[in-house]
């Protein structure tokens, strides 16, 4: 892999865990569920209700709070998120 790639691979605008087998076979279940499936956790940064997808796919974030984590240079933030929510 040359510099150039791996620079990209860890770049802003990227969100990239390191995750063990174990933990990984548990995240699985996870995976395809949908946004309001399992709504049993909290969000770490502003505590609303989050699904067991966010809590394992989103690092414990609501899709806000990880878009504005992540995805900063985005031209979408929270008050167009909430237009089009």
């Amino acid at each position: 892999m040359t510099t150039l790639q791996n620079e990209e691979l860890w770049s802003n605008n990227s969100f990239v865990e390191t995750t063990s087998l174990s933990e990984i076979k548990l995240k699985n279940r996870t995976i395809h569920m949908k946004h309001d499936e399992e709504m049993n956790y909290n969000c770490k940064k502003c505590n609303i209700i989050i699904s067991a997808h966010n809590k394992d796919w989103h690092n414990y974030m609501c899709d806000k709070c990880f878009d504005n984590e992540y995805f900063i240079d985005n031209s979408v933030n929270c008050a167009t998120l909430d237009r089009i929510i």
